[in-house]
């Protein structure tokens, strides 16, 4: 069986490909990643010391949890 070629598809034969191939990680980054909505709102992580510390703490938490 060949594979389809995606950048041809349609956004709702897309959909349904990877409904039916969940593990297919080509297609699904072509209908989430490479076809994202270019007027979405975007959310800008704010980059100010006090945040930054707080993500790497929850990061390297999140490690050592993992880890063990």
């Amino acid at each position: 069986m060949t594979k389809p070629i995606f950048k041809q598809m349609s956004k709702e034969d897309l959909l349904a490909y990877v409904k039916a191939n969940r593990t297919d990680d080509e297609a699904i980054r072509e209908l989430f990643v490479n076809r994202r909505n270019p007027n979405a709102t975007r959310y800008p992580a704010p980059l100010d010391p006090e945040t930054v510390r707080i993500t790497e703490d929850a990061i390297a938490a999140k490690i050592k949890e993992q880890a063990n």
